[in-house]
């Protein structure tokens, strides 16, 4: 154990004490536009470029959300030809420009201009670019919260010195459980429910014990059956808008539409030539990429002007607007991490003014 001086206990206490205020001024300080041309200006240097990342200076933890350019023929994101790569992260994947499939856990699906891929956590998942021009997708992946747990792992078909499960046989390269195809001392156990089972309680009794650690035994078991149960494609074109007082929203990625995510969230939303959108605020990040259109935000009484191309990043629990001020329908992807603050309890939206269509 380590032994701390009386003084040091102190100055950790304080720390969670002052912790609060600071986060307020680490928000305000965060970089909020990301403008298109600076993207496309590294996007020429390279063609995988970080656009929101706590690594880039911004206040954000949950997720980073990137941009992948590929010339024809391509793999999307090369990482190898057949299995391609898994990691413990969440990821949704937004197809910009271009047509191809992805094979993700040995299942094929098509995509084009407009689609939305949902990898399950740890399936191997490679894709392939077969536009005449070239590929161009987005990405936001929840790695920085797997990275701060300590739970993050990446393999690369490409760099097999680097992985942690899948060299250690056919089930550990099947398994969507980091470690669930691995012995444990003495010999593999097999997870037997007709051994492990406690019995039923009684109605309105509290769950024993035996009960309780059952669930967890068989956790991971029933963990995998929901991933590989979990949608993955969502197709552009069957997008369906609906009006809510911030406006018109398409919810995409979502865990009560079917997918199997528990961190991370995408919704598409829709501001008419002239119109604004509601004024709302919330305990949650957000990324709001713009795929059309071209108009002007106020988040926390800043003005933020953007046009197609531009990345918004909204700061926790800052109120925001938009405001359409072109001539064409403003449309954004939004990523966000509110499913992962519903899961822990923490999500608080407030709505102000009303959208006004």
């Amino acid at each position: 154990m380590v032994m701390a001086r009386k003084e040091d206990h102190l100055r950790m206490r304080m720390e969670h004490i002052r912790f609060g205020k600071e986060e307020l001024e680490r928000r305000h300080k965060s970089p909020v536009l990301a403008k298109a041309e600076e993207i496309e200006a590294q996007l020429k240097e390279h063609n995988h470029v970080y656009i929101v990342d706590p690594r880039l200076g911004f206040n954000q933890r949950t997720f980073r959300f990137w941009i992948n350019r590929r010339s024809v023929g391509e793999e999307m994101e090369f990482s190898g030809w057949k299995l391609g790569h898994r990691h413990t992260v969440e990821a949704v994947i937004y197809i910009l420009k271009g047509r191809g499939h992805s094979v993700i856990d040995s299942v094929k699906y098509p995509w084009e201009t407009g689609d939305l891929i949902c990898v399950p956590v740890f399936a191997w998942h490679l894709h392939r670019n077969e536009s005449d021009d070239e590929l161009i997708y987005l990405a936001a992946t929840t790695g920085p919260l797997s990275m701060a747990m300590g739970i993050a792992i990446y393999e690369e078909e490409k760099y097999p010195e680097y992985w942690i499960f899948a060299q250690k046989g056919e089930e550990a390269m099947k398994t969507l459980i980091p470690g669930g195809a691995e012995a444990p001392p003495g010999g593999r156990i097999q997870f037997d429910p007709s051994q492990w089972r406690p019995k039923e309680k009684s109605d309105g009794a509290e769950p024993s014990a035996a009960q309780l650690y059952y669930e967890q035994l068989s956790y991971a078991q029933e963990e995998e059956k929901r991933r590989r149960a979990g949608k993955v494609l969502v197709k552009g074109k069957d997008l369906t808008f609906g009006a809510t007082p911030m406006g018109k929203i398409a919810y995409a990625v979502e865990p009560r539409l079917g997918f199997h995510v528990k961190l991370l969230g995408t919704l598409f939303a829709e501001i008419p030539p002239g119109k604004r959108s509601g004024a709302h605020r919330h305990v949650y990040e957000e990324t709001n990429y713009t795929l059309s259109g071209e108009g002007y935000s106020i988040i926390e009484d800043q003005r933020y002007d953007w046009k197609k191309g531009d990345t918004l990043v909204i700061p926790v629990f800052a109120w925001h607007q938009h405001f359409n001020t072109g001539k064409e329908t403003a449309r954004f992807l939004v990523h966000s991490s509110r499913v992962a603050m519903e899961s822990t309890g923490y999500v608080h939206t407030q709505q102000g003014e009303a959208a006004d269509y």
